[in-house]
């Protein structure tokens, strides 16, 4: 395998990604930071330390850790059952915050497992494939492929339905490029919109004030039940589970064609909840308005079309699957984050990758983003 340089283009793209994300979360957070901190730059200048210390992170991985070594079904199943233990043990040894216990803190470092999974069945998946690559007309071994999507899935689902979303998609966009029949992702999508159905109908047929219980209970307790019904008419609870949909759609509307200007928000100042987090596209629209939301839009679109590139030139299967997987992740998260932003998803939390505010999510997806530079290094792309 002849190994090259790593792809610049695809490094330069992620670093223009980060770096406007450092610069758009002072924007939306220096208010609250200076409310809550005396500091306006408290949240800017850890998202630049954790923005650093990832980049840094993805140049080593991307130059000196050989991603072969990840298709070794030993190495990629330990690091599997690691990062589902972590998101099982959430409830036992997790730390809760906004309601949610997704983190786990090791001292003064927070970890989010939910992110940590992600990759490990990127990767699991990709080496199941490729160990069983002359098999995957038999049902059964398909049966375990969707076996070892759904099981971090499910997983993550009891605390983080967002992320359980993104790891189900990727995980069966794997399973698409490489199976001939096509015919289970038909019932996939089938399961997929009976399930909305359900919500939808749950949310409109159970009283709100009394508290789901057993399996509804476990899959669609009143929380998530309220975001269905908010989604539909953010307006019935205007001050409560709406108000966040709403002020993100004020956001979007006030920035016109060209927005605001750069940090001239008004829905940052104590309008939308956390502004540097999840719903920091909505302070790009009001601030750079729609021509500067589509420029945001064309680079993430620029980065998923060069991890497709390499994923097509890679220089064996497993690159190609480990690329696809990544380019997934990217585009899933930026596809639902941008729905829930224009209210054309239900409310969930879901981050705007290499953008928002967080420091395991920027820096799990910059090591990530590293195997596929790795990647790059032995493709045959010019």
């Amino acid at each position: 395998m002849k190994e090259n340089k790593i792809d610049l283009v695809l490094v330069v793209i992620i670093i223009i990604i980060v770096f406007f994300g450092i610069l758009m979360v002072y924007s939306a957070s220096n208010y609250n930071a200076l409310i809550m901190y005396d500091d306006p730059f408290v949240f800017t200048k850890k998202q630049a330390i954790f923005a650093v210390f990832g980049i840094c992170l993805m140049l080593f991985i991307g130059i000196n850790i050989d991603y072969r070594i990840f298709s070794n079904l030993r190495v990629a199943a330990f690091i599997y059952i690691c990062a589902n233990a972590l998101v099982a043990l959430l409830p036992v040894i997790g730390h809760a915050r906004n309601g949610a216990v997704r983190w786990i803190n090791i001292g003064p470092i927070t970890i989010q497992p939910s992110e940590l999974v992600k990759i490990a069945t990127i990767i699991m998946i990709s080496s199941f494939i490729v160990h069983f690559k002359n098999k995957l007309n038999n049902f059964w071994v398909v049966v375990a492929g969707f076996v070892i999507v759904a099981v971090p899935t499910i997983l993550v689902l009891f605390e983080n339905m967002s992320s359980a979303i993104v790891i189900g998609l990727v995980g069966v966009c794997i399973l698409f490029s490489v199976t001939k029949k096509k015919w289970y992702y038909l019932l996939g999508l089938v399961g997929g919109i009976t399930l909305v159905w359900i919500s939808l109908y749950l949310a409109s047929t159970l009283d709100k004030n009394i508290k789901t219980t057993g399996i509804i209970g476990i899959i669609w307790p009143q929380y998530r039940l309220n975001r269905f019904r908010v989604w539909l008419d953010p307006w019935i609870d205007a001050t409560g589970a709406g108000y966040q949909s709403i002020q993100s759609l004020y956001a979007i509307g006030a920035g016109g064609l060209f927005g605001q200007g750069l940090g001239m928000s008004i829905q940052k100042q104590g309008f939308l909840p956390e502004p540097y987090n999840d719903i920091i596209f909505s302070v790009i629209c009001e601030e750079l308005g729609l021509v500067g939301a589509i420029v945001v839009l064309i680079t993430y679109s620029l980065l998923i079309i060069r991890g497709l590139i390499i994923a097509i030139n890679a220089d064996d299967l497993f690159g190609s699957l480990v690329a696809v997987g990544l380019v997934g992740l990217i585009a899933v998260q930026v596809i639902i984050n941008v729905a829930v932003n224009t209210n054309t998803f239900p409310t969930t939390g879901m981050q705007l990758p290499l953008i928002s505010y967080g420091g395991t999510a920027l820096i799990v997806l910059l090591g990530s983003l590293g195997i596929l530079v790795n990647i790059s290094k032995y493709s045959k792309i010019d």
